[in-house]
């Protein structure tokens, strides 16, 4: 078995990062700096299939596209993501190219660990505002929470939940299902 290296002594380029080998681990360029991440527990994969249904009926319905991880979302040329699910309005689909997407989702949407909940909710966070994502959603299966942002508002989430309510969004208009859903396996 092969062991995964991470040159730490020099910043990483999106060039970079494309000569890397292919892998099953998710791997992402943040600000420069390369990060890689241990496989997904159950219950990220449970909630992460649950909402992918449910995006991708919406973006169904709207002439949308949904994409889960491993995708990869190139923001510059020092920052490449891959959100655990994303979605682009029918508006926006120029910027899907066979090799990931050419700028920011409408929606990005990470489903948090231990692991990488700073990361998450702080860096990425304020990457994904800067760069034009819309709404950023992190769900805690841990604390079963939700916290929604819409960047085109504030930076507090507008809508928060814990263990259970009906998630709504203003970016995606007639979008609504039960957030205790997302953990049915």
């Amino acid at each position: 078995m092969q062991t995964a290296t991470i040159d730490r002594t020099k910043e990483w380029t999106v060039e970079d990062f494309l000569r890397l080998e292919e892998s099953n681990l998710p791997c992402e360029l943040i600000n420069g700096e390369l990060f890689m991440s241990p496989a997904p527990s159950l219950t990220h994969q449970v909630v992460s299939s649950n909402l992918n249904d449910i995006l991708k009926a919406y973006a169904k319905k709207i002439g949308g596209f949904v994409a889960y991880s491993p995708f990869d979302v190139y923001l510059d040329n020092k920052n490449v993501f891959q959100p655990d699910l994303l979605l682009v309005r029918k508006q926006n689909l120029a910027i899907i190219t066979e090799r990931g997407l050419q700028g920011a989702p409408d929606l990005a949407v990470e489903i948090i660990s231990p692991s990488n909940a700073f990361k998450d909710r702080n860096q990425k966070r304020r990457l994904y505002q800067k760069f034009g994502v819309k709404e950023y959603w992190i769900v805690d299966p841990g604390n079963r929470t939700l916290e929604i942002y819409d960047f085109s508002s504030e930076e507090t989430p507008i809508l928060y939940l814990v263990g259970e309510g009906e998630v709504t969004s203003n970016l995606l208009p007639g979008l609504s299902f039960s957030f205790a859903d997302l953990f049915t396996r």
